[in-house]
């Protein structure tokens, strides 16, 4: 979490608004002081996603940040390219106490939460203290504060920003709507975003569990850039969470989750059929698992073609009086010819690996549907 110093002084003037009774200032600020009072709440997997104390921002990107600081000192300080010498987009940010404003001015005494402009804040910063730019110290930015004491609106009023103009990841948004459940209640959730609740706890916590095949292999919302470069793991959150969709909706319209008194019970049981599911899949091809930057098993055409998998064979085993455990899934896949052969799924066999989109996924779970023979 980037973090404000202790003591903050910074007066500037400022218009001030409300909107259903929120309080919201808008005005300029020297960059040497917005550098100095915003710090940015980041997601941190080494919390719970329900913690109180969950950020809700992805870490920053140093390509970005250092592309932003270079333009603003080419483009300000030197008066290079066609940019005309300003930067007016504002920077949305988030007071959690109430601020004092008095005759036009805004005097701001504690750390404003970065909603949104985090990688324009960091660009400054790097011209200004990396790179010594004092001519930039005083350039006004533009600013949007929110005074809001509460802290799940200021998460999603990022969501709102965020998911309108830009595309924020799909594991960001069902990280707060995580946390909007564990301080609200369930009931906070809308109905049509619960099950992204219960795919989100199932996920972190298959990738906390020592005991999973996917344990520390997942890509969570705090760890940025493509799997390879997050020291071995190979597949994102995102994909993961989306790709349980088919799971959980049969589980929900078959009311195998009827008796779940909340949301965290209904992960436990969608947990618990997707962990033996994964763990019968290590049992009948263990050399995948093995190495699995190796192989795409568990990687997106593995992911969502054997989950879609998953969602065929519950009904299947389910009429049958068939148990879903483990060793009941390895009688169903343990014969499949692809499903039970290492070589299927390595990344450069052109096999497995070959179905790389969503229609690729379908193709991909069509013929594993067709290589396993029901057993009743």
């Amino acid at each position: 979490m980037a973090t404000a110093p202790a003591t903050i002084s910074v007066t500037c003037a400022a218009l001030m608004g409300t909107q259903n009774g929120v309080r919201i200032f808008t005005g300029m600020m020297e960059a040497k002081d917005l550098i100095s009072v915003t710090t940015v709440d980041h997601f941190n997997s080494s919390l719970p996603i329900d913690n109180p104390k969950q950020g809700y921002q992805r870490p920053p990107e140093r390509s970005r940040i250092t592309k932003i600081g270079s333009h603003l000192i080419k483009a300000i300080v030197h008066g290079e390219g066609q940019g005309g010498g300003f930067f007016p987009t504002a920077v949305v940010l988030a007071a959690r106490s109430p601020l004092k404003y008095q005759n036009g001015r805004l005097i701001i005494a504690d750390p404003l939460q970065v909603i949104d402009g985090q990688h324009r804040i960091a660009g400054l910063r790097y011209a200004i203290e990396e790179k010594g730019t004092v001519e930039l110290e005083d350039f006004p930015i533009m600013f949007v504060i929110i005074e809001v004491a509460d802290r799940l609106v200021e998460m999603n009023q990022f969501t709102i920003i965020n998911g309108t103009a830009k595309s924020v990841r799909t594991d960001l948004v069902n990280a707060i709507l995580t946390a909007t459940a564990a301080k609200r209640g369930d009931s906070a959730v809308a109905e049509k975003d619960r099950w992204k609740v219960v795919v989100t706890k199932v996920v972190e916590r298959l990738d906390k569990d020592p005991a999973s095949p996917w344990h520390n292999l997942i890509v969570m919302p705090d760890e940025a850039g493509s799997p390879k470069s997050t020291g071995g793991k190979i597949v994102r959150a995102t994909s993961f969470m989306t790709s349980l969709g088919p799971v959980h909706g049969w589980l929900k319209e078959f009311k195998f989750l009827e008796k779940c008194s909340d949301l965290n019970s209904e992960a436990g049981v969608l947990y618990d059929v997707v962990a033996a599911y994964w763990q019968a899949l290590k049992k009948v091809v263990p050399e995948a698992f093995a190495a699995p930057d190796d192989y795409v098993i568990q990687k997106t055409p593995g992911l969502f073609s054997l989950h879609k998998l998953l969602a065929y064979l519950l009904p299947v085993m389910f009429k049958g009086h068939q148990a879903w455990s483990g060793e009941n899934f390895v009688r169903f896949l343990k014969d499949s010819p692809e499903i039970s052969d290492a070589q299927f799924w390595q990344k450069d066999a052109d096999r497995a690996a070959a179905y790389g989109s969503m229609k690729g996924f379908q193709d991909l779970y069509e013929l594993l549907r067709d290589s396993v023979e029901p057993r009743p």
